[in-house]
Formats: structure tokens, C-alpha cells, sequence
């Protein structure tokens, strides 16, 4: 059996895609997963599985289009493999960790995306892409920065779900 760490994008957010905590707990356990947790209202779940990342991912989907009526990405990684991409953030340890973001891959990262990517155009922001996550340090943070989500995931060449450094840290001992 093996943690899993499940990473919901865009739920929750200003009234859209509501999804209670309680409610997703019930369902996922009902649906044969054990030791469901969440973290915070986010889309932060972690379980206990013998099934491979990406049926789980297929599943919670599907999941949740059935009991919520949402459809939004869905991550699924090895607990371990978040320890990881954690220990290998490229972060100044004195950086705001609000600021500095790790986004996870629905599937790998084509890191020559990167290759061509206007780096000028948001100069501050320092972009670190991966097989396994895209690190993001924000220099003015998230709402004065231009670098968008879209950008990111144009250059990945996959959907990308980020967290903080400080939710990340919390899903690694989850």
C-alpha cells in the first residue's frame, strides 16, 4: 500500500467549484480508499492505495464530476516523490516561502519549452522547470508578477498545479 498525495487545482476558489472537505472525505473513502485526509479547503488530499498514480487519477476525477459536478485537473504522486521535488527546490532558504511556488505536472514536464521562453518578460520571477515540477520563485509574489499559469504550462507542455513552499512542507509530512 502506498501514500498518495492528490492535488486538486481550482476548487474552492471565490464560490466556484465547491467542493466540501467532509463530503470529498465520505466519498473517497465510500470509493475504497483508506486513510483519507485533507489539508485546508485547497483540493490537498492524501490516502492510502495499492492502485498506480494514474488509475487514482482517472478515478478521483471521475469521482468528482459524479458527486460534485466539478471537473478540474487532478495530480496524484507518491508521497515520497513529494519529499523530493521538496528537497530539491532551487529556493533561497531566506526567501518569502509564500512566494516561491512548486507546481506539479499532470504529466512530465518538457523542459525544452523552457527553452525559448521570454525569461526577460518577467524579469523578478526566477523559473526552474523539471521532468517532476516547475519551480517558481516569485519576486514581488503571485499578484504583481505577469507570468500566469497559462505561460507555464505552454512552456511544460502539460497542466501544472502549484502550491506554496509552506503547503508543500505540510504535504510532505501529511
Amino acid at each position: 500500500m502506498s501514500r498518495l498525495i492528490i492535488l486538486l487545482r481550482g476548487i474552492n476558489v471565490s464560490g466556484h467549484n465547491k467542493v466540501p472537505m467532509a463530503e470529498l472525505r465520505s466519498a473517497l473513502t465510500n470509493d475504497g480508499f483508506e486513510n483519507v485526509s485533507t489539508y485546508i479547503q485547497s483540493g490537498n488530499i492524501a490516502l492510502d492505495t495499492d492502485d498506480p498514480p494514474d488509475d487514482v487519477t482517472a478515478r478521483i476525477a471521475a469521482l468528482l464530476v459524479e458527486h460534485f459536478d466539478v471537473e478540474v485537473p487532478v495530480v496524484s504522486i507518491d508521497q515520497s516523490d513529494i519529499d523530493a521535488v521538496e528537497r530539491a527546490a532551487p529556493f533561497d532558504p531566506d526567501g518569502n516561502p509564500a512566494y516561491q511556488l512548486i507546481y506539479f505536472p499532470g504529466d512530465p514536464v518538457d523542459v525544452s519549452g523552457f527553452d525559448d521562453f521570454d525569461h526577460d518578460r518577467f524579469a523578478g520571477d526566477k523559473i526552474t522547470p523539471t521532468a517532476n515540477a516547475v519551480y517558481v520563485s516569485y519576486g514581488q509574489g503571485q499578484s504583481k508578477t505577469k507570468l500566469t499559469l497559462n505561460h507555464l504550462e505552454k512552456a511544460a507542455g502539460t497542466n501544472l498545479t502549484g502550491r506554496n513552499l509552506r503547503t508543500v512542507a505540510k504535504l510532505s509530512q501529511f
